[in-house]
């Protein structure tokens, strides 16, 4: 047996560190706090007397408990234990009714719940009753009482009546009726809180807890308070209150035994074992209830994280449960249902539900929507669509860090984007240079292979990947510190996550560059400063010649936006001069093609680039614009417009856009309105057909 340390000294002095003893025993040292079976294996009798030595030094020392450790309360194996709501603790002028019941796979774990108005708690096996002690330093029980009265004695000294208590509520419990039945009938487990500071000015509650044998109604008649009712009214299992009580009554010798205290879990516990010094209580929208959403959800509530709301239109299907949070009790639940259920059991708060397309909310949930997108401090996008996550970027800002997680096909890879806290740039600028990342690394050169899915049912699009749920948790968890770790700084961001096949992970990331963001009519072009640089680098390999390629980017026509992603090298049958410039076709539709599928078909070909001697200008040349004319006409039965971009000295670089008068909103302008715009500073110009053709003439 594990042996024990017991200070003979009657005056012992009162320390941390102690376990607790039963009454009449010496006070004993908590010298080594590992269980037995494992400290067993190394003991040694000089290592155990180095640790009592130690306990002793350290004690006189006040050394004896570690500052960076929590309040630890007096230690006292107790078989029984007891699992009580915080919310029990909170002192009120009306204190929640509490009860408990016995789990019945294991008799000696008391589960108890606060008792709401209209419950019906026909077999209560316990009424719990929670008591606060007065705040008093170090004082707490150093003994383990068997027994009410010795109790009463040892509460006493810690500011509470013990006997006042109980006669209080058993008279409060007297009666006839269901309810009065239901308390009497029902054994009593005391609560106590005991409030202890350390002398670094720390709080902790020591909570102990003590169960009778007798129930309240037994215990009522012990104290003089109630009488079995032995009347023909009411219950004949009711207890009736004594007239002219003594108010005096010495506490009865009832046996009680001692229980372990654990609180429920909720928020607090949550951010506290997660190491948090405080629950994180900011309000996050969540879209995208799916397997990477609801595992994420789950994640951060368990650490006490956000304040919920959970926007989506799926149900729960059984294929949903090889990797989803919900279980087969869940499935045809619409999914926002499920989840807020599971969050709101975890950390006892309210979650907000909108069954609904984020993208084609229905009419009455629309004001909803936009209201909780307006009030929230964050917002995770997890749909894994690229449309929702475009119409967050486009949604005005209104402070609240933006977010998107997501796996690549394989589930092999998690990717965040995360807008900063200036919000410079938007979840769209972030997917393209999450793209130009992909097309720079060749480690992601398959990271967005798709493989063939899995059919669930006859739809043509009902398949889903194949990723198995132990991969798919192991991503959601880096996702979910992800999270967290983007929401603690200030940048934006463009990670991704890989997993090996040894199963180790490794980390590919681009900073969040800044952008150029040029408006041309009705379109937007958007490029970042990594493609003006490997625009000027690309120059510079060639100086004095000129050289050029094509431009690759992401085309969005529904909101008539290009983001320039890359440009490619010239091919290998170019032709290049001090004075001009041929663009040649060896490869390159090898290579727009090898870059597409790379994307998963997000970028394409937009456009062409080319750069102009040392000394020149970026304006565009007579043979610039007859190309121009040439990539219109080309683009033309696409219904997008042509993008030209020209490279100078000094990392200059020229953007310009042409498209027929159907993609323009500014009409045809003369040779002299297009010489005005060549002339602007920014170097950014945009023409129509017409234009082109005049400026040609």
């Amino acid at each position: 047996m594990q042996p024990a340390v017991l200070a003979l000294r009657p005056d012992f002095p009162e320390t941390m560190h102690q376990n607790w003893t039963p009454d009449g025993m010496p006070r004993a040292l908590c010298v080594d706090d590992r269980p037995w079976a494992e400290a067993q294996l190394t003991f040694t009798p000089a290592e155990f007397m180095r640790r009592v030595q130690l306990w002793l030094a350290k004690a006189a020392r006040g050394e004896l408990h570690d500052t960076a450790q929590p309040l630890e309360p007096l230690f006292f194996h107790n078989p029984a234990k007891i699992i009580l709501p915080t919310a029990a603790l909170i002192q009120a002028n009306n204190p929640a009714e509490l009860v408990g019941h016995m789990r019945s796979e294991h008799a000696t774990i008391i589960v108890t719940e606060i008792v709401k108005h209209g419950d019906n708690k026909n077999e209560p096996m316990f009424a719990v009753i929670p008591l606060r002690a007065a705040p008093q330093g170090m004082r707490r029980l150093q003994h383990a009482p068997q027994a009410l009265d010795a109790l009463a004695q040892q509460l006493h000294a810690c500011g509470i009546d013990l006997v006042t208590e109980l006669r209080k509520r058993v008279i409060e419990w007297a009666g006839v009726d269901s309810a009065a039945v239901r308390r009497l009938q029902a054994r009593i487990a005391l609560v106590i809180a005991f409030p202890v500071a350390s002398h670094d000015g720390r709080h902790v509650d020591d909570l102990r807890a003590f169960i009778t044998h007798d129930t309240a109604g037994d215990l009522g008649i012990a104290l003089g308070a109630l009488a079995r009712n032995e009347s023909n009214v009411g219950s004949g299992s009711g207890y009736v209150r004594m007239v002219g009580a003594a108010t005096d009554t010495i506490i009865p010798n009832l046996a009680i035994e001692p229980a372990d205290v654990h609180l429920d879990f909720d928020r607090a516990a949550g951010a506290t074992i997660s190491g948090q010094t405080q629950p994180d209580t900011r309000r996050c929208v969540l879209i995208g209830a799916g397997s990477l959403g609801s595992q994420v959800a789950i994640n951060l509530a368990r650490e006490g994280r956000f304040q919920w709301t959970i926007i989506d239109d799926d149900h729960l299907m059984p294929h949903n449960l090889a990797r989803h949070a919900l279980y087969p009790i869940d499935v045809g639940r619409p999914k926002v249902d499920g989840l807020a259920h599971r969050i709101h059991a975890l950390i006892d708060d309210p979650v907000t539900v909108l069954e609904a397309d984020f993208l084609h909310p229905p009419i009455e949930l629309a004001a909803n929507l936009e209201e909780a997108i307006a009030n929230a401090d964050v917002i995770i996008d997890a749909s894994a669509s690229v449309a929702v996550s475009r119409r967050l970027a486009d949604l005005p800002h209104t402070g609240a860090r933006r977010l998107s997680v997501f796996f690549n096909p394989a589930g092999t890879a998690v990717i965040l984007l995360a807008e900063g806290h200036d919000c410079g740039l938007t979840l769209h600028d972030l997917e393209a240079q999450y793209h130009s990342l992909i097309q720079a690394n060749p480690e992601l050169a398959h990271h967005l292979q798709a493989e063939s899915g899995v059919r669930y049912s006859g739809s043509c699009r009902a398949a889903t990947n194949r990723i198995p749920a132990s991969r798919a948790a192991q991503m959601s968890a880096i996702a979910s510190q992800a999270i967290v770790d983007a929401l603690s700084g200030d940048d934006a961001a463009v990670r991704v996550w890989t997993l090996a096949n040894d199963h180790s992970v490794s980390l590919t990331e681009a900073p969040a560059l800044p952008i150029q963001k040029i408006m041309f009519g009705s379109w937007t072009v958007t490029y970042d400063e990594g493609f003006a640089g490997q625009v000027a680098a690309l120059r510079t390999e060639c100086l004095p010649h000129e050289t050029g390629g094509v431009l690759l980017g992401i085309t969005d026509t529904g909101r008539r936006s290009i983001h320039i992603v890359s440009a490619l090298p010239a091919p290998r049958d170019s032709s290049g001069s001090v004075t001009a410039f041929e663009r040649g076709v060896s490869g390159l539709a090898a290579a727009v093609k090898e870059a597409t599928e790379r994307s998963l078909h997000q970028i394409r070909y937009v456009g062409e680039w080319h750069s102009h001697p040392r000394g020149s200008s970026t304006r565009p040349s007579s043979t610039d614009i007859q190309q121009l004319c040439w990539l219109t006409d080309e683009l033309e039965s696409e219904g997008v417009p042509a993008l030209m971009a020209i490279a100078g000295d000094c990392g200059q670089l020229s953007v310009m856009l042409a498209g027929r008068d159907s993609l323009t909103t500014e009409g045809n302008m003369g040779a002299e309105s297009a010489d005005k715009m060549l002339q602007a500073a920014s170097g950014e110009s945009h023409f129509d057909i017409g234009t082109l053709q005049s400026r040609l003439a």
